[in-house]
């Protein structure tokens, strides 16, 4: 935690997802976890949806987050802006080698 692992791999899933061809990415997330759920939020996803008991072990529910559509230009714009923050704060940025 706190080592910016959680940024990047959203970042590469939302790099996958343009790369192919995706509008909107949807994700589930527990309640509970507001720090994710901030990190959503940062990259543009906002609350669709609640899935009330979803979670087995403790009946927590789930936040259903989405996006707008990714290829927009402001959507983009804004990526990249996150994209460069995340690679002058923590280093070199994986998701730019692992073609």
């Amino acid at each position: 935690r706190r080592q910016g692992i959680g940024e990047l791999l959203l970042i590469s899933m939302i790099n996958l997802a343009t790369e192919l061809n995706a509008r909107i990415i949807t994700l589930e997330v527990r309640a509970s976890n507001t720090i994710a759920q901030s990190l959503y939020y940062k990259y543009g996803f906002t609350q669709a949806g609640l899935r009330h008991n979803y979670y087995i072990d403790n009946k927590e529910d789930a936040v259903i987050m989405s996006t707008e559509n990714i290829t927009s230009a402001p959507f983009q714009a804004h990526l990249q802006r996150l994209k460069q923050a995340h690679s002058r704060k923590w280093g070199i940025a994986l998701y730019q080698i692992a073609r």
